[in-house]
């Protein structure tokens, strides 16, 4: 791995703060496990231990079926066709790359369309891959914080030469909310780096100069709170790179819990999505959630604040097409995309490798069963899968 990481490393030398390098790139390899157990945020509990049912208490709740998610219990046709109500879909992709409880969910009601977009030859090719990672604070390794959400100037230099090495590229929200919709073309391996709360530092002196560098974009979960004018000035100059993608990370960073009025998740939800319009010329499509919190009732609120994608603080996988890892909590609230898992920056190389794989397993069993898929489409929804020209 080292040589073939070196090229890369020599590239990311001139840019100043965001890739010094101090010591060695070598990361303890326990601590890089350790890391990937890590399920909660640092804003999830004080303790900085996974969120359980008294503090991330969706798993409590018992939502009423969405429409979307009660058509796809029926749905094995479409309407295109002449549904075969005895033909089963064939089987789902899955992988042993998961920890044990969590599961991938579909999310699209219409089993029919559902693989036409899959096959669409304008589409992305089955195993594309998408890992959005979570960001707080990068230091120097002599300044490093105590913390499970510090990473090293050492270590990001790193993520940064594997995900190159990989072939990952970043894409934005509308990006991945494109994908997940209709399989829109991204890049076969795709991430998202995504910096939590206000660290202008963070991504003026680290995040940026690496984007431009490598023509990516940062993603922010801003939170509005008293953001003064000041900042709000170095935003939006910062902005005018073009290489920021703006999102909401809550009005005043309130965890979302049981028992919160409907009133208090509307101001904390809906709240900054003015603001932010103002500030940067677009509506905020994903709501970052703050400490990681949600309840089935503010994924609702969500929705109807016309939120498309929402974030969690859970690490459970890399996301696919019509396919998103999920754990307990989050199959509880019923609506997958508002619940998006999320890697942890110190466990970020570990994470890029497993979605590296998983997105090369999905692409081989997709060809395998590409015959067996044809056939159940003809059968049941009407037509052929559509075929590259």
């Amino acid at each position: 791995m080292a040589g073939s990481l070196a090229p890369i490393r020599s590239q990311l030398a001139p840019h100043g703060r965001a890739i010094r390098r101090r010591g060695s790139w070598t990361r303890p390899l326990g601590a890089l496990l350790a890391a990937t157990l890590l399920t909660g945020c640092r804003g999830v509990l004080a303790t900085e231990i996974p969120p359980g049912p008294a503090t991330l208490s969706a798993a409590a709740s018992d939502p009423s079926p969405s429409p979307a998610s009660t058509a796809r219990a029926s749905a094995t046709a479409s309407s295109t066709g002449t549904p075969d109500a005895t033909a089963e879909p064939p089987t789902p992709f899955a992988t042993s790359d998961l920890r044990p409880g969590i599961e991938p969910a579909d999310y699209l009601a219409d089993a029919c369309e559902a693989m036409r977009k899959r096959w669409d030859p304008q589409g992305s090719p089955p195993g594309t891959v998408v890992l959005p990672i979570m960001y707080h604070s990068i230091r120097e390794p002599d300044n490093m914080l105590n913390d499970n959400v510090t990473v090293s100037t050492e270590y990001f230099q790193e993520t940064v030469a594997l995900a190159r090495s990989l072939g990952f590229e970043t894409i934005t929200t509308a990006q991945l909310a494109a994908f997940l919709a209709d399989n829109a073309p991204i890049p076969r391996r795709s991430m998202m780096l995504i910096v939590d709360d206000r660290r202008p530092g963070v991504v003026a002196d680290y995040l940026l100069p690496v984007a431009q560098s490598f023509d990516w974009t940062v993603t922010l979960g801003w939170i509005i709170g008293d953001t003064g004018a000041r900042l709000w000035s170095t935003m939006e100059s910062l902005a005018q790179s073009g290489r920021l993608d703006v999102q909401s990370h809550g009005l005043n960073h309130r965890y979302i819990v049981e028992g919160m009025s409907e009133a208090d998740m509307r101001q904390e939800i809906g709240g900054p999505v003015p603001i932010l319009k103002k500030h940067f010329g677009y509506r905020p499509t994903a709501f970052i959630w703050p400490g990681g919190n949600f309840t089935a009732g503010s994924v609702a609120v969500a929705r109807e604040e016309g939120y498309q994608l929402g974030f969690t603080a859970f690490s459970r996988g890399p996301i696919l097409f019509n396919w998103v890892p999920l754990g307990e909590p989050e199959r509880a609230v019923n609506d997958p995309l508002m619940v998006l898992p999320r890697a942890w920056s110190p466990a970020a190389t570990v994470n890029l490798q497993q979605a590296a794989s998983v997105g090369d397993q999905a692409a081989r069993f997709a060809e395998e069963q590409r015959a067996g898929e044809a056939a159940w489409y003809l059968r049941s929804c009407g037509g052929a899968l559509p075929v590259a020209p």
